[in-house]
């Protein structure tokens, strides 16, 4: 499969067990998840040398936004409950401390969650263009290159359209 690890870690350390501990989970995991795979993305493509310069000028480079598109839809499939993948380790103790949040016995488990997910979804989504710009500097946030990231092209409103029905299409689908 596509996925092979995914950074839930403070999903599947979550002490604050309630919707606003949830949503601060999500956003430092989709961050984290943001950074390594940035790393990843750059150690694949060595052949090109301009990369860094690009983030820092507030570009994404295409490969690597769909690779945060992809990124995305998983966390709003472990959120929504509509994972396939198998459900085993770290990613199961994510959807436990899910599920007791949103308790899976309760008749508007879903509809509770689909609410949650669109009321959160654009400061996860902003969360991981953050880490993007946490990237730059080895100590701290470039504001610069956040405030680029977040006003140009990759801005939640700008690109809402084209991530949400990305991230709606069933997993297999993305895979």
């Amino acid at each position: 499969p596509r996925r092979q690890k995914l950074c839930v870690i403070n999903l599947q350390h979550l002490s604050d067990e309630t919707p606003d501990g949830l949503r601060k989970a999500f956003i430092e995991c989709a961050a984290v998840e943001t950074f390594f795979l940035w790393h990843k993305y750059k150690k694949d493509n060595k052949s090109d040398v301009n990369l860094q310069n690009k983030l820092e000028r507030g570009i994404i480079p295409e490969g690597f936004k769909r690779q945060m598109f992809y990124t995305f839809g998983d966390f709003r499939d472990i959120c929504l409950d509509t994972d396939i993948s198998k459900k085993q380790g770290p990613v199961n103790d994510a959807k436990n401390k899910i599920d007791k949040i949103f308790p899976t016995t309760e008749p508007e488990n879903k509809t509770k969650r689909q609410k949650w997910w669109d009321e959160h979804k654009e400061a996860i989504w902003e969360g991981m263009l953050c880490a993007l710009s946490l990237i730059i500097r080895k100590k701290g946030m470039d504001h610069d290159v956040r405030d680029k990231l977040t006003g140009s092209k990759s801005n939640y409103n700008t690109i809402k359209d084209d991530l949400a029905d990305f991230a709606t299409r069933p997993q297999f689908l993305r895979w």
